[in-house]
């Protein structure tokens, strides 16, 4: 594999996943027990399982809440294979950043190891702590459709500005992953050898500037586009429904876990 080919796969495959992260829709048409949770409600006891897991220092709890979070994607019928996509990466830029201070804590060393038992046990404490998090969150946008979710921060009362704000960076990201692949695409087809190191170099950093103004004036244009319309005013959504039974046990799931995790 040539050097360009290797950066334009990189590349590629990035912008493919992102956009994949940001499309996979079709989840929320399954019928599994969190689509049948309304989107408020499921938003507000994500939230609070997020923040009740952010507050935990001991491994075993936290493994436990990533459990939680495991079983909720399996009865809501997610696929392994894209939640584990969605799971894998945080964690591990997580266990990468603090992984030094299982060095660099103070205790006794772990079984002869240049490690100590209190850094270990952080290390793991702090990587699964963000695996729960990263899987509540995965099951709250794999299982809502994003206009339902805009629809639940609008009944929740949150600023229009923000909802709004929210609204355009998502349309802005998949402007920006699209256009990334396009580019990727066009260069591909126009190399026909493997050049030296320094013009890899060369047109890789014309190849970013390029992508960056097309960026921008892609990024206007939606603008225009969406002025033209009317304006970046709320999207209509799924109307609101009473709340059912399926509401009333994701309540008492979230209720139930905060009571015993809780102190």
């Amino acid at each position: 594999m040539t050097r360009t080919d290797l950066l334009d796969r990189t590349v590629g495959a990035i912008a493919a996943h992102a956009r994949w992260v940001l499309l996979a829709e079709d989840v929320p048409e399954r019928d599994g027990f969190l689509q049948a949770v309304a989107p408020a409600v499921k938003l507000v006891g994500v939230v609070a399982l997020v923040a009740v897991t952010v507050a935990q220092r001991e491994l075993a709890t936290v493994t436990a809440l990533a459990c939680v979070a495991a079983v909720l994607a399996v009865s809501s019928r997610v696929p392994v294979r894209t939640f584990l996509g969605r799971l894998a990466g945080p964690p591990a830029m997580a266990l990468v950043v603090v992984a030094p201070q299982a060095v660099l804590m103070g205790g006794p060393p772990l079984s002869g190891l240049p490690l100590s038992a209190a850094g270990v046990t952080y290390v793991a404490t702090f990587t699964m702590r963000v695996a729960a998090c990263v899987g509540f969150l995965s099951v709250l946008l794999l299982t809502t459709r994003f206009v339902d979710l805009l629809g639940a921060f609008r009944r929740l009362r949150v600023p229009a500005i923000a909802v709004a704000m929210l609204s355009i960076t998502y349309r802005y990201l998949l402007l920006f992953f699209a256009e990334l692949e396009r580019m990727v695409r066009a260069r591909r087809s126009r190399t026909l050898a493997d050049p030296a190191l320094r013009r890899t170099w060369r047109d890789s950093g014309n190849f970013l500037g390029t992508f960056l103004l097309r960026s921008l004036e892609r990024g206007e244009r939606v603008q225009r586009a969406a002025r033209a319309r009317g304006g970046t005013g709320p999207t209509p959504g799924r109307p609101s429904v009473a709340l059912g039974r399926a509401d009333a046990a994701f309540g008492v799931v979230v209720v139930a876990t905060v009571w015993v995790v809780l102190p």
